[in-house]
This record gives structure tokens, sequence and C-alpha cells, in this order.
């Protein structure tokens, strides 16, 4: 579809002023050899549109008043009321300038600020492109989950300590693999605080092991949320019926928590 406000390009400006005061000077001789009581001033709002996209405020009033003038002196109507059409004739020529004018200004504010939007969000993708591509490449285990527990985002790192071999482990719950951090992103839900942690673990197959793991929860739209940046196996896996002899057999309780800011 055809946008009309798109005729008024900058390097169009020089050719439609020209042809806008072409259109003024053709109405006013029409009009000045035109029959009398028969007025074309009103065609004075098309060379009205053109200027009012270019000229200052006080330009578009000035041409605004002259195309006023001109109606009046060649139109050739009673003179008796010539002070009132004046006045609305005025009034009509100079509000449609300053419409076209603000309308445009306001047009190009918008497009301006699309602009900024698309640069924007196009820094933005690259942004979270570098880091995924940072995360996914990371040896370290890296995990994100949301406050029910579920698994947002999870690494190569973490897929091969957790479930190596297994179904990816985004969507999946992370009380299957280390229920504490469920109870980490659960337990304080209005604070922001890091911490490092070492619990007890389970693979896929449900080997068991000891993890030491430096996590933080954060905030988002969707609510709290954990991010878990380093998850490493502290010990072999677990002999049956509890963890090798030495190891950390109970949950270190948190240490170095923050408020949030």
């Amino acid at each position: 579809m055809w946008d009309l406000p798109s005729i008024y390009l900058a390097a169009n400006r020089t050719k439609l002023l020209v042809i806008a005061g072409l259109l003024v000077t053709a109405i006013a001789v029409i009009d000045w050899l035109t029959e009398p009581y028969i007025s074309l001033g009103f065609l004075y709002l098309f060379p009205i549109m053109i200027v009012g996209a270019y000229l200052s405020r006080r330009q578009i009033i000035g041409v605004a008043l002259l195309c006023a003038l001109l109606q009046e002196a060649f139109s050739d109507l009673p003179g008796n009321e010539a002070f009132v059409r004046l006045v609305f004739s005025s009034a009509g020529f100079i509000a449609t300038g300053l419409f076209i004018s603000e309308l445009l200004r306001n047009r190009r504010i918008v497009l301006k600020h699309i602009e900024e939007l698309k640069d924007q969000v196009k820094l933005r993708q690259d942004a979270e492109e570098q880091l995924r591509m940072l995360v996914e490449s990371s040896p370290a285990a890296i995990i994100t989950i949301d406050s029910n527990g579920m698994i947002l985002l999870a690494n190569e790192g973490a897929q091969q300590l957790l479930a190596p071999g297994g179904q990816p482990l985004r969507g999946q719950a992370i009380s299957s693999y280390l229920p504490s951090l469920q109870t980490a992103v659960q337990t304080r839900p209005s604070r922001a605080f890091r911490t490092t942690l070492q619990c007890r673990g389970q693979r896929s197959d449900g080997e068991a092991f000891l993890a030491g793991i430096w996590f933080s929860t954060y905030t988002s739209i969707s609510g709290p949320r954990l991010a878990c940046h380093s998850c490493r196996s502290l010990r072999g896996s677990a002999q049956p019926g509890g963890f090798e002899p030495g190891s950390f057999a109970e949950e270190q309780p948190y240490s170095d928590e923050r408020g949030s800011p």
C-alpha cells in the first residue's frame, strides 16, 4: 500500500517546495480569472500541506497568511464579509500546515525510536548468542532452574555429569539429580544470594556422587531463579548404602550469603 508520508523525504525538499510555489501561483491566477462569487481558495490547502512538511512554524504561518490574502484578493467575493473570511481561512490554513508539520515530526520520532529498538534487539541477540556459545563450550557444568525446580538451561558439561547418554536435562526436575538446588531456590525466593554448597547428587543411572556447587539466585520477570555456575563431582561414585569413607555425607550449610541490593 502506498505510504503518503513517504513522499516527504529530505531529498524531495527542494522539488516539493518549488511545486508548492507553482501551485500557489497557479491557483491565484485561476482564481483571478474565474467568474465573480466563485472561489478556488480551498485549493491552497494542497501547497500548505507540502510546505508544512519542510518549513518552520513561523514560515508555515507566513505562507498560510499569504494564501489567505491571495484568496481574499482574487476571489471577488462580497467585501462586507472579507474580514470574517480572512480570519477563518487564515485559521484553517495555519491549522492544516501545523498539523502536517507535527504529524510528520512525530512520525520521524517514532521511526527513529523503532530503529533504536532494532539496534538494541540486535545487540541483545548478539550478546545472547555469545553468552550461549560461552555456556555451551564451557567444560564446567552450568544449570539454570526456575522456582519450581525445572531445568531451563543445561550445557554439555551438566549433561555429561548428570545424565551421560540420557535424555536432555532441559525440562526435567532438578530434584531428580540435585535436590538441594530446588530447596535453595524455594527457601528464600525474595532474596538474592550466592554461595557454595557440597551435597549429594545422583546421575540418571542411579549412581550417587558428592557434588561441589557454586551457585547464585536471582529474580526475573517469571519469578525467582537459580543459576548453578559450577558443579563438579568431588569424589567417585558412592558405595552402596552411603558415600565413600572420608567424604561429606551431609550437606554443608550455605556460606557467603548476600542480600539483594
